[in-house]
């Protein structure tokens, strides 16, 4: 027996996952739903599939972009507030990547495998296209599926070992899992017992990891760690125009008055958000500025502190340096150029400035994507309130030493999303991770709120402490094993104090990063070549 579907039985499938998807996601979602929400996916691809002379090659793209448009839509609409044309474009090529990638599974099972055989194809391309997508001109890692976990800690500490991407294949067995089981009882004709084997599966599949991950909840921080007295600045600023209607001083001082009202003689460092300075600085001469200058006098006068902010800097090529796609060109010269950068600056009592350059870059905002052949379309970047166009980037992380050989990692902004790379700033020997951002261009929406959440797997996958400087919210601590410690009201002027435990022992992920991935797309390398071989044997 099986189900007969008509076309706007399909349809309504189609936008049923891409919903329930939707209503999975954190932060308010319903966790749960995700654990089901491709099924009714799986039943379209199960249809279409049993009926090759009723649907045309491209079906199944066309099908599941449907899921994954609403999918998008209704988790990252926010997108919107920056430009329409922007988001709508975001919209459309990240609904059809993900459509393609369901697609080609489908196409690829269905050449060598029958029936259920070739479940596991799903999760090795799925794995594949996230890890591509967050290592390419286009990476926008969003609405990875190991995301959807960020509000629910307690269940997924054994990212510790699997990282986010590991949240993928729990997701993803399950809901097959669980379809192979319906699938079996239509076929039995309402016959449970048919379907008890998939389910007792599917129970085990859920139940083994949430055991093991109560099981690590209960591995604590050694007591005689070495710890860090912050302050997380917030300062307020409205990104659009008071940003730059306040000069760089007004910018600065604006932030040491909120320094000064919450520090004490214990504050040890003083993190500040993205783009606390707005203006771009020569990296060359950035101790005369007089901005930067207020900030090493009040270093001076409190000897005590370490200063870790956010600015946009500058920095004039070598006449001998390779001259990369992202390069500017000084105004009547064509021998001059620059890199602008997205930085993190490190001011220390009598010691150089030390900058840190941010190294994933928010694609149509901070770089032009396939820089070297659309150039000319640059000035159609999205402004996103914080430092646009085509940026430079650092080649490797980097930590800052604070004192006693005590570290700390600077994340810039979006660069939180990607767990791999933020394990390699552990790796490195950092003790925390320090996340400094701008997310008031999202206004009230739940992109802010998003962001925040999605710092919660970056502590579990490293098993540091995170804390976060930003703009306009939300500034806040975040202890190893994921739970909020403490966090601000967005749009307030105020500061958060916090003196937490320093571990830089990196776990199995930071040394290993996203290794079920890369074993996927050798899989997927490996389907390939055997189907293509099928084919050119006319099998």
């Amino acid at each position: 027996m099986e189900i007969n579907l008509k076309k706007y039985h399909i349809w309504l499938l189609s936008v049923l996952s891409g919903l329930l998807m939707g209503i999975a996601w954190p932060v308010d979602g319903i966790v749960g739903l995700i654990f089901i929400s491709w099924i009714p996916l799986l039943f379209v691809r199960n249809f279409v599939r049993n009926n090759p002379t009723q649907f045309s090659r491209g079906a199944m793209v066309l099908y599941s972009y449907i899921t994954f448009l609403v999918f998008n839509l209704f988790t990252t609409w926010w997108v919107a507030y920056s430009s329409i044309e922007g988001a709508l474009m975001a919209f459309l090529l990240n609904s059809l990547f993900m459509a393609l990638t369901f697609g080609f599974a489908h196409i690829i099972d269905k050449k060598l495998f029958k029936e259920r055989a070739g479940f596991f194809i799903l999760i090795f391309f799925w794995l594949s296209y996230e890890y591509l997508h967050m290592n390419w001109e286009l990476s926008w890692s969003w609405l990875n599926m190991g995301n959807v976990f960020s509000e629910n800690p307690n269940l997924i500490q054994w990212y510790s070992i699997t990282g986010a991407l590991g949240g993928t294949v729990w997701v993803l067995s399950i809901n097959l899992v669980l379809f192979y089981a319906i699938n079996k009882f239509i076929k039995a004709k309402n016959n449970i017992i048919a379907s008890i084997p998939n389910i007792i599966i599917a129970t085990l599949i859920f139940v083994i990891p949430v055991l093991y991950s109560n099981s690590l909840l209960r591995n604590e921080l050694p007591d005689d760690l070495p710890t860090a007295n912050l302050l997380l600045v917030q300062p307020n600023i409205e990104p659009y125009t008071e940003a730059y209607e306040m000069t760089s001083n007004e910018l600065i001082h604006n932030m040491l008055n909120v320094v000064r009202q919450f520090m004490d003689s214990t504050t040890e460092l003083v993190i500040t958000p993205e783009s606390t300075i707005e203006r771009s600085m020569w990296e060359n001469k950035i101790s005369k500025y007089s901005a930067i200058d207020s900030v090493i006098k009040f270093v001076e006068l409190n000897p005590h502190l370490n200063f870790l902010m956010g600015a946009s800097t500058r920095r004039e090529l070598s006449p001998n340096e390779e001259v990369k796609a992202y390069a500017r060109s000084f105004p009547n010269s064509d021998s001059r150029f620059y890199y602008k950068y997205n930085t993190a600056l490190f001011i220390k009592n009598n010691q150089d400035i030390e900058f840190y350059h941010k190294a994933k870059l928010v694609p149509g905002v901070e770089r032009l994507p396939f820089a070297a052949f659309l150039k000319p379309i640059q000035r159609f970047a999205i402004n996103l309130g914080g430092t646009t166009g085509s940026l430079g980037t650092s080649s490797e992380p980097k930590t800052f030493d604070f004192g006693n050989d005590r570290k700390v990692a600077p994340i810039i902004c979006y660069e939180s999303i990607y767990g791999e790379l933020v394990g390699e700033f552990s790796s490195y020997g950092s003790g925390f991770i320090a996340v400094i951002t701008n997310d008031a261009w999202w206004y009230t929406s739940p992109g802010y709120r998003q962001h925040f959440s999605y710092a919660r797997l970056r502590a579990v996958e490293n098993n540091q402490y995170v804390v976060r400087a930003a703009n306009t919210g939300t500034t806040g601590v975040i202890d190893n094993k994921g739970n909020v410690i403490c966090k601000s009201e967005f749009y307030t002027r105020t500061a958060v104090k916090a003196i937490i435990p320093l571990n830089n022992v990196p776990t199995y992920y930071a040394i290993n990063g996203n290794y079920l991935a890369r074993f996927s797309l050798f899989m997927v390398a490996l389907l390939l070549i055997i189907a293509l071989s099928k084919i050119m044997r006319k099998e």
